[in-house]
């Protein structure tokens, strides 16, 4: 083959995209049938999908559900046909039969926590089929595939009700207070985490949870770590840094009173991505995720209304990460690369 020739085939070729993953995980107060069937009946996405301008079944059976979605995205109109395998009520996958996506594939895993509540997991794996689409309806598609979550959980507080608590018994359980429970439901009462609860349930949590001083330079988390805690920040400073006690130590964050930690890996379980530092005298509240759990059978809405509080706080710092990308973005092509 001439030079050339190549050389023109190659330009001719799509270039190429960027796979992207969503992955969210919560805990709802309502049992996992319910939540089955909300996520399944793909027909009423527009409903409450602001994205979603129509939904139509193909198929269902007890094993599959197929379905036509158009969205309206960035001024585009993308259609997805999707076939998609089941196991109600824990399990659905998507897997797109055609559409304008290189790759779109997940699925939802709904773990029953005990007859009123249940823990979903959702993950997405999408790539776009040439750049210039990536280009205009990336970042949007991005932002919708993140809070599709949101929208069912908004969905679910409309049209479901969620159980009534169950009578505490008179024994100490976990989720209990005790009189040395007093100084963490003063640091905890304040929080942002305890925004949406009661005063008895502000005592109940506090009863779940451990209060930990640390002097400066004292680690709380390492880097790699499997930590199954949650931190709210009383007082003091936390440094997020990479790499820490290395030459290529690097701080990505500092963390201030009133702040949250370690939340994203509190939520789906992986390792810590970076240590948590004490910049100076710290208090910090830790949480660890099995004893929320243990909360499910008296109070599952207290449950609910903590993991709220906790995905707000993380949807805000997405918020502010999605600004800072549009502003760096058009710079970038304002300045035509010269930066």
């Amino acid at each position: 083959m001439a030079p050339a020739a190549g050389y023109a085939r190659a330009c001719a070729l799509p270039p190429p995209t960027s796979p992207m993953q969503v992955r969210r995980s919560i805990l709802m107060p309502y049992p996992a049938e319910s939540m089955f069937d909300l996520i399944e009946q793909a027909e009423h996405y527009p409903q409450f999908i602001p994205w979603c301008t129509d939904a139509v079944i193909l198929e269902r059976t007890d094993e599959i559900v197929a379905a036509r979605i158009s969205m309206r995205v960035a001024g585009l109109t993308l259609t997805l046909q999707t076939r998609n395998p089941k196991r109600r009520p824990e399990w659905l996958a998507l897997r797109m039969v055609r559409g304008p996506l290189r790759r779109f594939e997940g699925e939802w895993r709904l773990t029953p926590l005990n007859a009123t509540a249940c823990r979903i997991e959702f993950t997405l794996n999408y790539e776009f089929a040439d750049r210039l689409t990536e280009r205009i309806a990336g970042p949007v598609f991005a932002r919708m595939a993140d809070t599709m979550v949101d929208a069912y959980v908004a969905r679910a507080e409309r049209i479901l009700t969620p159980p009534a608590p169950v009578s505490a018994p008179l024994a100490v359980e976990p989720g209990e207070t005790t009189m040395n429970d007093q100084p963490i439901i003063e640091a905890l009462r304040p929080s942002k985490l305890a925004l949406e609860l009661t005063d008895e349930q502000c005592r109940r949590l506090a009863g779940a949870m451990a209060l930990r001083d640390l002097k400066a330079g004292e680690v709380l988390v390492r880097e790699g770590d499997d930590d199954h805690h949650f931190y709210l920040i009383v007082r003091g400073k936390l440094g997020v840094i990479k790499s820490f006690g290395t030459p290529e130590q690097v701080t990505l964050n500092t963390l201030a009173a009133g702040d949250f930690a370690g939340e994203l890996s509190w939520l789906d379980g992986s390792r810590r991505y970076a240590s948590l530092v004490a910049m100076d005298e710290t208090r910090v509240l830790g949480l660890e995720r099995e004893k929320l759990e243990t909360l499910l059978d008296t109070d599952p809405h207290l449950v609910y209304r903590v993991m709220r509080a906790i995905v707000r706080a993380v949807h805000d710092i997405q918020r502010q990460l999605f600004m800072q990308q549009s502003e760096l973005t058009n710079y970038i092509y304002k300045q035509h690369g010269r930066y």
